[in-house]
């Protein structure tokens, strides 16, 4: 008998927790789930900052995305870069995509981090509460007498507010989580036989002497107890319970709380076999960098530097040199002063605008408004300021700027506003178009110069694929 296809949201903070790389993998496999959004928990850890780890999440999923062959990039929607006891903002294309599937239908949210945007979503839109189902790894055993758990204490408001709502809730306590564990070589031996799992397996054991351990798989429980594998003891709790750090309700709410593993080789057997089926079609994915392409600048000064008699000229070399190495799947970050806007729709890729002097907000409008007026004709995102660059695309530390008076010691920089000065300094490369016969700058290009500019050189090795 067909089983039947269940909605799923998954919510999770990959770009810190490899684990979380496997449940994705491990839900997107399941022919009875409809994984149809993939929203990104706000996390601090390791210095970075919240934006940045958001920027770091979408690549990671976006990585994982290719690696299955896919190219449906639009399931991935950004959460914020604060939590509910900081009272961040309410709206962010993870919470707006939560409120929008829960009014239509009854959906499944696998929390695999904080619970900043399912909180945030019923904040905003009580209503919702009744159509979600939510499995969530979080707390320590119910038993302790402090949840000390980080995806509980990261944010206990978005927690208090959940339990509180009228949400049906699944724990998997963290110490459950524990009790899965698997030696990396078995990992090995199961899943790495595909670009997927070398992948997996890769990041599973960057920082590990996997010959001496084992590893804790928290993240795929919840998935394989949502597909209806028999594999956790299960009891009813009064929620009450779990409220230790808050008032006390009056709801008589159930919690549906997981309070031991029956078959730990039971969910390992399933993953490995959906591991295995997966898709082997990597759809590799291209990198792109340029700036101060200036589409649709009519002044002669302009015109001049680019070496073009009329801006219609330079505006369709452009695009025809753009298109020539760019193809729809690919990424090109434009490090600002990008020109006509509208011009967008006319170029190939995935494009990320870090904004310059010529991105001014319109008068009356709040930055928020013009980044989505932006997304709206066809950019990929829009950043006000700097960002820093998912370290594995090149191996090393990258901070994308627009004005190379603002980039970051110890890291290599790439900027542009530059046109009249040298295109390479130490540690720094010059996007501007007009350095780069007017066409965006491959990654492998941009290896070249990263040695070029670097102290250090780097092998083809150090760069990671």
């Amino acid at each position: 008998m067909k089983k039947k296809v269940i909605d799923v949201i998954i919510d999770l903070d990959c770009g810190r927790t490899v684990e979380d790389d496997l449940a994705l993998c491990y839900a997107l496999a399941q022919p009875e789930m409809n994984v149809c959004a993939i929203t990104l928990a706000p996390y601090k850890t390791r210095g970075i900052t919240c934006s940045d780890a958001q920027i770091e999440n979408e690549l990671e999923v976006h990585r994982l995305l290719r690696y299955l062959g896919k190219k449906n990039y639009e399931l991935c929607f950004q959460g914020g870069c604060g939590f509910c006891d900081e009272l961040c903002q309410l709206s962010t294309p993870a919470v707006d995509q939560i409120i929008k599937i829960a009014s239509r239908k009854k959906v499944n949210v696998v929390c695999l981090g904080s619970l900043t945007n399912v909180a945030m979503a019923i904040e905003k839109r009580p209503s919702i509460a009744k159509n979600l189902n939510v499995l969530w790894l979080g707390l320590r055993h119910v038993f302790h007498q402090e949840f000390n758990d980080i995806n509980y204490s990261t944010d206990k408001k978005a927690f208090e507010i959940v339990a509180k709502s009228n949400v049906a809730i699944t724990i998997f306590p963290s110490y459950t989580g524990k009790l899965f564990v698997v030696s990396y070589d078995k990992i090995e031996e199961d899943i790495a036989i595909n670009q997927l799992g070398k992948y997996l397996y890769r990041r599973l054991t960057e920082n590990v002497d996997f010959k001496k351990e084992f590893c804790r798989l928290y993240s795929i429980l919840p998935i394989a107890y949502l597909s209806k594998i028999d594999c956790c003891y299960t009891k009813k709790l009064p929620v009450n319970m779990f409220l230790k750090d808050f008032p006390k309700t009056t709801m008589g709410k159930l919690v549906n709380y997981v309070y031991d593993l029956k078959s730990m080789e039971l969910v390992w057997k399933d993953f490995s076999k959906k591991m295995e089926r997966l898709s082997n079609n990597f759809a590799p994915v291209n990198y792109f960098f340029i700036s101060d392409t200036h589409l649709g600048d009519a002044r002669k000064y302009k015109l001049r530097q680019f070496g073009f008699e009329t801006s219609e000229e330079m505006t369709a070399t452009i695009i025809k040199n753009w298109n020539s190495v760019v193809s729809k799947k690919d990424i090109v970050y434009h490090l600002g002063d990008f020109g006509d806007y509208n011009m967008i729709k006319r170029l190939n890729g995935k494009v990320y605008l870090i904004c310059g002097n010529h991105e001014k907000v319109p008068k009356g409008k709040t930055f928020e408004q013009f980044r989505q007026e932006l997304i709206g004709l066809g950019f990929a995102d829009v950043y006000r300021e700097g960002i820093v660059l998912d370290k594995k695309v090149f191996g090393v530390e990258v901070y994308m700027n627009h004005f190379p008076s603002k980039t970051r010691p110890g890291m290599v920089n790439f900027f542009g506003h530059v046109h009249t000065l040298k295109p390479l300094k130490k540690m720094g490369v010059n996007v501007a178009a007009n350095y780069h016969h007017c066409t965006p700058i491959s990654r492998e290009d941009m290896k070249f110069y990263i040695n070029f500019v670097c102290d250090t050189t780097y092998s083809t090795e150090d760069f990671v694929e």
